[in-house]
């Protein structure tokens, strides 16, 4: 029996600035679905939060990792910037993307938790507060609602 490899990716905006909020959001996740459809590549889970987002990835081993990356993170870019050409004086930068990516092969046994955590990246929110207020999805596909950041 053939072991399906999965992997869990990550990967930030440039210098991690919150560029993912908004329309922005909503954009940036139905790109990557969009991408991955043409392109083949099998997407199990995404979710994004303001300065990053999760992948689940189906690949026939980790030499595919590379150009898959390339694809998503390259096409995705030059299409949200297409669709909201600000970004590029909001990033101020041509890059959407960092350079690079984490990622971390995901055994079938952690494959729930797994998909679990990248579901509920809104509920880590904190983690990342700089003190900004920005829209937090409320449910899975749900209009967004304000959420406060921490007093500290």
């Amino acid at each position: 029996m053939r072991v399906v490899p999965y992997y869990h990716v990550w990967f930030g905006t440039k210098r991690r600035k919150w560029l993912l909020k908004g329309d922005i959001l909503p954009a940036a996740k139905e790109i990557v679905g969009q991408i991955a459809d043409e392109k083949g590549i099998r997407l199990i889970e995404s979710e994004a939060i303001v300065d990053h987002m999760h992948l689940l990835l189906v690949l026939s081993g980790k030499a595919e990792l590379p150009t898959t990356m390339m694809l998503l993170k390259g096409i995705s870019a030059h299409r949200l910037f297409e669709r909201f050409p600000e970004l590029k004086l909001d990033a101020h930068t041509n890059s959407f993307w960092q350079t690079g990516y984490g990622s971390k092969l995901v055994p079938g046994s952690a494959l729930s938790i797994t998909r679990d955590y990248i579901r509920t990246q809104w509920d880590r929110l904190e983690d990342y507060d700089r003190g900004d207020s920005i829209p937090r999805p409320s449910a899975r596909g749900a209009e967004p609602t304000l959420k406060q950041g921490k007093r500290r």
